[in-house]
């Protein structure tokens, strides 16, 4: 989108892209080659590695920037990270360093205005730039740029389909304590619901995905707006078949069956809630601002409409002790979500839930993936982490067995593998039920935020 957005502007444009590349270590030989007049190392403000701010990420970025100060070559760095960390990236190379959204302050930098918004350094006012509340008025991504050829490839080799992402909207207005909003703060903006059925189409025609991927943080959190895109879509589909997409969503959404009806009719298969915990008193320490008994109605509404549901899960929140735990299996237990997704609780920089872990924090970030140690002293240690997040997984899995045991005839080889399954998990469930008591050895350094 920086991309297309300089181009309006009259800007020679050369992107690269790192997603595929190894490490480093060739970006000044890329510099000398391209010998461009200005670098903009712009992060992926909706990608999950970026905003959990890891490591290994961080350190690629800065050595990114040293690379282009010994050239001599003006760098702007936006992303994530970078919104929470400007100095940091500045001490590294970087002329000028984005706090919040970086298109239009790209654009003022490279036109020479001074003092601007959310900028950082060299001609920057500082502080954090608002958000754009006009998301129609941003030209269409630069496709011609990019060649996609090695993702369509990646998901092919690792799901068999095709996946695009899209997004619809900018920020999340909730105020769950844990959750980082490095670039929008709790803004909210959507684009057009005819603008949004112009994007899937044009992406349909285009680049024939297989499906969609709603990259929004709460994707169709308005349900007029929701209602006007089913409209948008099947006034223009014409032929075309329904592309399938997932999306994340919250279970206060989707209390009335309404609402998940619309989204089956626009495409989508598959919501992801963010469940959190079993325990209605975690869900309340989180700010989380949704129940058990939400979760509940969420997912009989989801699959009463034929719509498949993930839970993203978290432990090791302050407060929880094993029976809010083994609460938490028991929701996995009794809802069957397809998928699931488990972490431990982390402390991101600006959040409410950092402000009261700060002072016990073993580390700032995890490295090269979300590998779930604590980085705070939390309830427990990591081993029990690892036992609990077994526990899960084997009781999700042992949950699948009846739904794959009605599939079995027409899909005997994909079911019959997950009914074996099923039938493994189930036996190593208690032994890892009893591995996850034993090691419920409560840390005496624990954050003490007893759960109301």
């Amino acid at each position: 989108m920086a991309a297309a957005r300089l181009k309006r502007e009259g800007h020679e444009v050369l992107f690269d892209d790192r997603s595929f590349q190894p490490d480093e270590t060739d970006f000044g030989a890329l510099l000398d080659r391209l010998r461009p007049e200005v670098l903009a190392l712009v992060g992926d403000d909706h990608s999950v590695a970026m905003k959990q701010c890891l490591g290994r990420i961080r350190r690629a970025g800065l050595a990114m920037l040293e690379q282009a100060r010994r050239r001599g070559i003006p760098a702007l760095a936006s992303g994530p990270d970078v919104s929470d960390h400007p100095q940091d990236y500045l001490d590294a190379g970087a002329t000028a360093a984005v706090s919040g959204e970086v298109q239009e302050a790209l654009v003022e930098w490279l036109a020479g205005r001074s003092a601007v918004e959310g900028l950082h350094g060299a001609r920057g006012a500082g502080g954090r730039r608002a958000p754009l509340s006009d998301l129609d008025g941003l030209p269409a991504p630069a496709w011609e740029l990019l060649d996609l050829s090695p993702y369509r490839q990646a998901w092919l080799r690792s799901t068999g389909a095709w996946e695009l992402p899209l997004s619809t909207a900018r920020g999340c207005p909730y105020r769950c304590n844990w959750c980082a909003k490095p670039t929008w703060g709790r803004s909210y903006a959507l684009r057009s619901p005819e603008r949004v059925a112009a994007d899937i189409l044009e992406l349909q025609d285009r680049l024939s995905p297989d499906r969609l991927w709603m990259t929004d943080d709460i994707f169709a959190l308005r349900r007029r707006w929701l209602r006007e895109l089913r409209l948008a879509l099947d006034a223009s589909r014409g032929a075309r078949p329904i592309l399938p997409y997932r999306c994340l969503s919250r279970a206060d959404l989707l209390g009335e069956a309404a609402f998940a009806v619309d989204l089956a009719a626009t495409g989508c298969r598959e919501v992801w809630l963010g469940a959190e915990s079993g325990s209605d008193e975690v869900l309340r320490a989180m700010d989380k601002e949704t129940t058990v008994g939400e979760i509940e109605v969420a997912t009989r509404n989801l699959r009463a409409a034929g719509i498949a549901v993930g839970f993203f899960l978290q432990l090791g929140y302050p407060g929880e002790g094993l029976e809010e735990v083994r609460a938490t299996v028991e929701l996995v237990r009794r809802l069957r979500p397809e998928r699931i997704g488990v972490s431990v609780s982390y402390p991101l920089p600006g959040t409410a839930f950092y402000e009261r872990v700060e002072a016990s924090l073993r580390a700032t970030s995890w490295e090269a993936s979300m590998d779930n140690r604590p980085l705070f002293e939390a309830p427990f240690e990591q081993p029990f982490y690892e036992a609990a997040k077994r526990v899960i997984q084997h009781q999700h899995a042992l949950s699948l067995g009846p739904s794959a045991l009605r599939r079995l005839p027409a899909e005997p080889r994909l079911a019959g593998r997950q009914l074996l399954g099923a039938a493994l998990h189930g036996l190593a469930l208690p032994l890892a039920r009893a591995r996850m008591a034993r090691r419920a050895r409560p840390n005496p350094k624990a954050v003490r935020l007893p759960l109301e």
